[in-house]
């Protein structure tokens, strides 16, 4: 089963290394640069998963979870760390990943938040 994924960043660059991570894994790939293109893609689309930054204009990312049609599963990425928007985050079923975030842990979160993979094949392969 192919799974799609939006990623809703106003970065450019970001949306285009994350899609083209994910593609080469095999998921197809949804983009929005603006909160209201992801609230656009997440009531046309239904993507499998979002993953969305925190900053996005005038809005917080968490907000298109909380206002999303249906539960979908969620990655919140940031340039900084913050234990409030991490909890906040966490409250909401997301995981919550700082940029720059490698490939790896990208797709191990991305699977484990599908339901694809167990928690602790993630940290074993990840381990150095």
């Amino acid at each position: 089963m192919s799974y799609t994924v939006l990623i809703v960043d106003d970065d450019p660059a970001l949306r285009r290394v994350t899609g083209l991570i994910l593609a080469r894994d095999g998921y197809r790939v949804l983009t929005a640069d603006t909160f209201e293109a992801g609230q656009s893609a997440l009531d046309e689309r239904l993507p499998d998963l979002l993953i969305v930054d925190v900053r996005l204009g005038a809005f917080n990312g968490l907000q298109l979870v909380v206002t999303a049609n249906r539960t979908i599963p969620t990655i919140v990425m940031t340039g900084h760390e913050d234990i409030t928007l991490r909890r906040a985050a966490c409250q909401f079923g997301a995981e919550y990943l700082v940029k720059p975030v490698p490939a790896a842990l990208l797709l191990a979160t991305v699977r484990r938040q599908l339901g694809l993979e167990e928690p602790s094949s993630i940290a074993a392969r990840l381990a150095p």
